[in-house]
């Protein structure tokens, strides 16, 4: 038990240390109550031991928020990644089961793979991009995780032009074939409020409801469902590139886009789930990879069908030794990073961005997929850049901040939350925030607990002094 605590201790003093820049607010919310965190997103007030021993972050965008201190304990603003991921694979589960509660999709190249089956990865997106007038070329893949929005690479989108935008297709499974002239069902079931734009997505899902509901008039002809094109295209409006990227290196290669508007989820169109144990390094694992890249090494030309291939994941010490790239990588592998493959069997161009997956079993069944890495760069026999070991950036390192865009009103508690909108204001000289009632600014958008609409004073302090009072309270009883 010693141990184990001083093991917390050390790791809360380094997770601190290592955000020295972050601004620290002194509020007053009370223990479980909501409060604000980092990016417009909502955490609740949870002694400082308890949220970072579960798992549970306090910084965020470089904001740390204490609440009002109670029996002596420190309480932050504190939110749970790995149990939003689980609050949203729970109401992605349903999708991917019929009436019975079985799998619904079929279940059962990128190099050394197969064809899949179709509708066998409902989750999986081709990227492209469009310079003015021209057609769409796709070269990228990614995967659905909510009806607005895609996990991919970060080097598939980050390149920024008036006449340049960014499209996402999904339902695909041969590329020669043009689906969107073809129809399916709609699925409708649980929007959590925590997703972003939670509210207009529960609208139009009671409105389809309703306009295919019965009348009960026995002369009238019962509604079908609402049906969809096979194959949807959708504009991104907006790439959330991970911050720390670098563009000229390899590191935190990741990104979420958002769609203009949300995806319509039927049998060929279903996101996936986020990984729910950020611990897991999936060693002895063997995971699948999939893609419209190419399927041999030296072709120009991409796969006109979905590819799959199931890979081993490589240890990172193994990895390191194999993977050295001056240029791309010049600090080396690292623990942000997924290395998986063998010889012959590996994702090549054209798959960035797409997804890794693995199988994890939700409601007793291992019907929706996991993605738990994103295809980012990899080395191959010879001159080949392809077909020995791939290199995905590990999305359980970035569950915070992906789930910070998607789900913004949960904060891990099991509960969602009613979306309000609050203007945050801080004045360098008197360090005051204030928190008002819905407004319709352009500001940060948020949810509050009705507690929370009063008024809120804060003091800025430094992370230095949050670090020694943290450090004294983690200490105490050793």
């Amino acid at each position: 038990m010693w141990v184990g605590k001083l093991g917390l201790v050390v790791w809360v003093y380094a997770a601190t240390w290592c955000c020295v820049s972050a601004e620290v607010l002194q509020g007053n919310g009370l223990p479980g109550e909501d409060c604000l965190m980092g990016g417009g997103v909502v955490g609740y007030c949870e002694e400082v031991k308890a949220c970072l021993g579960d798992g549970g972050v306090v910084e965020r965008e470089g904001r740390v928020q204490l609440c009002r201190p109670h029996h002596n304990d420190i309480y932050v603003c504190c939110r749970k990644p790995r149990l939003v991921a689980k609050e949203l694979c729970e109401a992605w589960a349903g999708y991917w089961r019929d009436e019975n509660g079985n799998c619904a999709t079929e279940t059962p190249l990128i190099v050394g793979g197969q064809e899949a089956n179709i509708g066998e990865f409902p989750n999986a997106v081709l990227i492209g991009s469009k310079y003015k007038n021209e057609g769409i070329r796709y070269e990228c893949g990614g995967s659905l995780i909510s009806p607005y929005h895609v996990l991919t690479a970060a080097h598939c989108v980050f390149v920024h032009s008036p006449h340049l935008t960014y499209w996402a297709k999904f339902g695909e499974h041969d590329t020669s074939h043009d689906g969107t002239s073809d129809f399916t069902p709609v699925l409708r079931g649980h929007i959590p409020s925590s997703l972003y734009r939670a509210a207009e997505l529960q609208e139009r899902t009671l409105t389809a409801r309703s306009n295919t509901s019965f009348s009960g008039d026995p002369t009238s002809t019962p509604p079908g469902p609402e049906m969809t094109s096979v194959e949807q295209v959708i504009e991104m409006e907006f790439k959330e590139v991970h911050p720390h990227y670098p563009r000229l290196y390899n590191y935190h290669d990741i990104a979420v886009a958002r769609l203009k508007s949300p995806v319509k989820f039927t049998r060929r169109v279903l996101p996936a789930c986020l990984p729910l144990d950020p611990t897991d390094d999936y060693q002895n694992k063997r995971l699948t990879v999939v893609g419209w890249g190419h399927t041999a090494s030296g072709m120009q030309e991409m796969s006109s069908t979905l590819q799959k291939v199931e890979i081993p994941v490589v240890d990172l010490l193994t990895c390191f030794s194999k993977v050295v790239n001056p240029y791309s990588i010049p600090m080396g592998i690292t623990k942000d990073m997924l290395c998986a493959g063998e010889l012959g069997k590996d994702s090549c161009q054209g798959d960035s961005g797409g997804p890794l997956m693995d199988r994890v079993a939700v409601r007793g069944a291992t019907c929706e997929h996991t993605v738990v890495g994103v295809v980012s760069f990899g080395v191959g026999a010879g001159r080949s850049r392809c077909g020995r070991l791939g290199v995905y950036a590990r999305v359980s390192s970035y569950l915070d901040w992906i789930t910070g865009i998607i789900a913004p009103n949960s904060t891990g508690q099991g509960a969602y939350h009613t979306t309000t909108t609050t203007t945050t204001t801080a004045t360098t000289n008197s360090s005051i925030i204030s928190v008002t009632t819905p407004t319709t600014t352009k500001t940060t958008t948020t949810t509050t607990a009705a507690t929370t609409t009063a008024r809120v004073t804060a003091t800025t302090e430094s992370v230095p002094e949050l670090l020694e009072i943290m450090f004294e309270r983690m200490t105490e009883g050793l």
